[in-house]
C-alpha cells in the first residue's frame, strides 16, 4: 500500500511538472504569432501604399496623391542610415572570404535594430504628415496614417522588440517637392528593410 501511495505521488508531481511548461509554451507561441502576423501586415500595407502611389504616367496623377509630379519607380531606394538590420539579422555572418571564422547570430542586436528601424520610419512619417495641409492632401494623409498605424501595431504587439534607441540622424522635411521625392526613396528602402524584418522575426519566432 505504501509503495502504491508513493507511485501516485510521483505521478501527480510529474504531471504538474509537465503541464506547467505547456501553458508557458502556448503563451510564447501566441506572442510569436503576433510578431510574425503584424510584420506581414506591415509589409502588405507598405506594398499597397507604394503600388497605389506609383503609376507609369505621373502627369495623370491627381495633385492630392502621394507622388504626383514624378515617377517613383524611377528613383532608387534609401535605407535608414542609423541601423545595420540587414547584416546583424543574418543567422550566420561570414566575416571575410579568407577568414574561416564566423560570428554567431545575435538575437538581441537583431531585435534592437528592428526596433530602431520601426521607430525611425514612424517618426519620419509623423513629421511628414504634419507638414501637409490635410484637406487638399487627404488621400496622401490617409495612406501615410494607415502605414504609421501598421508600424505602431507591430511595435505594440511584438513583445520581443526592445525599446528603440534614439537615432542621431533623423529625417527632417525641407520643402514639398523634394520631401515627396525623398519620401518615395525612403519608403522603397523601408520596403526592402521590412522584408528583412519579416524573415528575421520568422527565424527568431521559429526558434531555429
Amino acid at each position: 500500500m505504501y509503495g502504491y501511495f508513493m507511485l501516485m505521488c510521483i505521478a501527480l508531481v510529474s504531471r504538474a511538472a509537465v503541464a506547467s511548461p505547456v501553458r508557458a509554451s502556448r503563451s510564447v507561441q501566441s506572442d510569436h504569432e503576433l510578431c510574425t502576423t503584424s510584420a506581414r501586415s506591415l509589409l502588405t500595407t507598405l506594398r499597397r501604399v507604394l503600388e497605389k502611389s506609383t503609376v507609369t504616367q505621373p502627369e495623370k496623377m491627381g495633385s492630392n496623391t502621394l507622388f504626383h509630379g514624378f515617377n517613383c519607380t524611377d528613383l532608387g531606394a534609401v535605407m535608414n542610415p542609423n541601423t545595420q538590420t540587414a547584416s546583424v539579422c543574418q543567422p550566420i555572418q561570414d566575416v571575410t572570404c579568407s577568414d574561416e571564422k564566423t560570428s554567431p547570430f545575435s538575437q538581441t542586436k537583431c531585435l534592437q535594430n528592428i526596433a530602431n528601424d520601426l521607430h525611425y520610419h514612424e517618426t519620419m512619417l509623423d513629421k511628414y504628415v504634419k507638414t501637409l495641409d490635410e484637406r487638399p492632401n487627404d488621400e496622401s494623409v490617409n495612406e501615410l496614417r494607415t502605414l504609421t498605424e501598421s508600424i505602431q501595431y507591430l511595435q505594440q504587439r511584438c513583445k520581443l522588440l526592445p525599446k528603440p534607441e534614439t537615432s542621431k540622424n533623423m529625417w527632417t522635411p525641407t520643402n514639398s517637392f523634394e520631401d515627396r521625392m525623398d519620401l518615395c526613396k525612403q519608403l522603397k528602402g523601408f520596403q526592402v528593410r521590412t522584408i528583412t524584418i519579416n524573415r528575421a522575426l520568422g527565424y527568431i519566432c521559429a526558434g531555429e
